[in-house]
């Protein structure tokens, strides 16, 4: 039973638990990058805010629509509710940027734990700047295809 967990484990995106913000000039930069996403309802304690995934996905979505579907986060309060919301985000959305939130890290934004969400979202800030720079491919297929798609159109042509 083990070894087929680990194998699972093994084939999904990596999680490793989100290092932490080494400045307060780095923790101001976060909060900057926070506050360019318009978010649906105003920050005013970010680790209770973060806690149930909502807004997260938001600044997902902010900078990768095709990406987050957003009809599937729901505000929560309860554990079960936040949970299912980030595991959500992990299977749909966070794999297709190369990385995963360890289970450590949930727990911790769920509970609210100061400076967890900020670890979290500083990962997510360098994977958007990756992204960004090129760096890394977003799973989007069929953003991807499509240039391809017409290149190969344009070849034969000129042939016919």
């Amino acid at each position: 039973r083990g070894c087929a967990m680990q194998g699972k484990a093994e084939a999904a995106v990596a999680a490793f638990v989100a290092p932490a913000i080494e400045s307060d000039e780095d923790l101001q930069s976060l909060y900057n990058w926070v506050d360019e996403v318009q978010l649906s309802r105003p920050k005013r304690n970010i680790s209770r805010d973060f806690a149930d995934g909502v807004l997260f996905a938001e600044i997902v979505n902010g900078f990768f629509p095709r990406i987050v579907e957003m009809h599937n986060y729901s505000a929560a309060n309860s554990h079960s509710q936040k949970m299912y919301n980030w595991n959500t985000l992990n299977g749909k959305v966070l794999k297709k940027l190369g990385y995963q939130i360890h289970q450590q890290d949930l727990d911790d934004i769920i509970k609210a734990a100061p400076g967890a969400v900020e670890r979290v979202l500083n990962v997510l800030k360098d994977r958007v700047e990756a992204a960004q720079r090129g760096d890394i491919q977003v799973g989007r297929p069929s953003a991807s295809a499509a240039p391809r798609a017409s290149s190969h159109q344009a070849a034969p042509a000129p042939a016919q």
